[in-house]
């Protein structure tokens, strides 16, 4: 699944919120984990990657997965907690 597929479903996640908590919360976990494996998929592909064009373009790829995830993980961390 490319990044663009994974940051709109987060997107759409994210907009529903307050939808039926409990399976939007596990849709939301299945999003950031995806997003957490293609991070280090990227991570282990820089390190193999020679090119500084190639290396900057899979470093800001990473730099978007973290921010992307950092918002879903403060979503996902509200929902989680009891009212």
């Amino acid at each position: 699944m490319t990044n663009e597929k994974l940051f709109e479903k987060l997107g759409v996640l994210l907009e529903r919120a307050d939808d039926d908590q409990l399976k939007h919360i596990k849709k939301l976990r299945k999003v950031l984990r995806k997003l957490k494996d293609r991070q280090k998929e990227l991570a282990h592909e820089l390190d193999s990657v020679k090119g500084e064009h190639e290396r900057r373009k899979i470093k800001r790829e990473i730099e978007v997965i973290k921010l992307q995830r950092k918002k879903g993980v403060k979503v996902y961390k509200k929902l989680k907690k009891p009212e």
